[in-house]
């Protein structure tokens, strides 16, 4: 290649035989081919930069549609679970209800999820107002003095908002169910302890020599009210407490003899007559089946070995066999 003043020379020799081909190009021709050259370069190489970064976008977006698809799937399942709580509260709410029936006590009704049957979200009229009411509903009525009918917008609650809200009732009605079941436990703790306080056993093994009410008299003769029964045993048989209490009295009575009187709580007061010892002492816990005493036949009302005994509800004599369920 030969350079010229203004121009350029490109010599191609073609073999031994043949005349050599010149090539003529002026200065500016050369540097108009060389700045499209730099072009075609620049242009190349933005391509490229722009087909990268368009696949690095599309990995991006594929990979964000997955975790999408994902979230979704975790969302669908947790809808599913907290579905299934609330079917487990509305379970438990009607057993309480039944508990809350056996107890006596005032249930509380089943509360509702608001799942009434009517859905989606509703904005307030004059926020559908806003802006341009053609552009919101599509059609605007005309000749109305009272101005266009436009009707309020409806907006779908979104999965996540629906779950928050059921979440919220499930605690609400958890704190509820938690409240009712303690007062449940402590209603069936009294009635529990009522039962072990009320009498329910025979106080000691026999015979019923005399009932309670009506009777002749053993030692006048004559009619007389008979407040307890009397029940053959051999003496120093054991006597039991039919049920829990606290000693009130263990003492001696010209009429009864040894006797012992035991407080149960809730009214009910118990009497044992004609001991021949006791074996406890005033103020003494005892429960169902500790032995208080052994039978004997002390005291002037008395004509041979037998225990009286005697049941007083609300300072008001009962008929102590209505207390014996064995």
């Amino acid at each position: 290649m030969k350079l010229a003043d203004d121009a350029y020379t490109i010599v191609i020799f073609r073999g031994a035989r043949a005349n050599p081909l010149r090539i003529d190009l002026s200065r500016r021709m050369v540097r108009g081919g060389m700045v499209a050259i730099a072009v075609l370069i620049v242009v190349q190489i933005w391509s490229l930069a722009h087909y990268v970064t368009h696949m690095e976008q599309g990995d991006e977006l594929t990979a964000l549609r997955q975790e999408m698809s994902r979230s979704r799937g975790h969302m669908f399942a947790v809808s599913d679970t907290i579905a299934d709580l609330k079917r487990r509260m509305l379970a438990t709410q009607e057993l309480s209800q039944k508990l809350q029936a056996m107890f006596g006590l005032e249930s509380e009704p089943v509360q509702s999820t608001g799942n009434s049957g009517q859905g989606g979200e509703e904005t307030p009229q004059a926020e559908a107002l806003d802006g341009d009411p053609a552009q919101q509903m599509g059609e605007v009525g005309s000749g109305n003095a009272a101005g266009p009918s436009v009707m309020p917008i409806r907006r779908q609650p979104s999965q996540v908002a629906t779950i928050q809200k059921e979440l919220a009732w499930l605690d609400l009605q958890t704190l509820r169910q938690q409240r009712m079941f303690d007062q449940l436990e402590e209603i069936a703790g009294q009635r529990v302890d009522r039962w072990d306080s009320t009498p329910s056993i025979w106080p000691v093994k026999g015979s019923i020599t005399s009932k309670f009410g009506p009777r002749i008299s053993p030692f006048t003769g004559k009619k007389a009210f008979h407040s307890g029964v009397d029940i053959g045993a051999r003496k120093r048989t054991k006597v039991m407490a039919p049920a829990k209490g606290e000693v009130v009295v263990a003492a001696y009575n010209w009429r009864m003899g040894n006797f012992i009187r035991l407080g149960h709580g809730y009214g009910i007061e118990t009497i044992y007559g004609h001991l021949d010892e006791s074996l406890v002492e005033r103020g003494q816990k005892v429960k169902r089946g500790d032995v208080i005493g052994l039978v004997g036949s002390t005291g002037k009302f008395s004509t041979g070995p037998h225990l009286h005994y005697q049941v007083v509800v609300n300072d008001k004599i009962v008929d102590p066999l209505q207390y014996i369920l064995d």
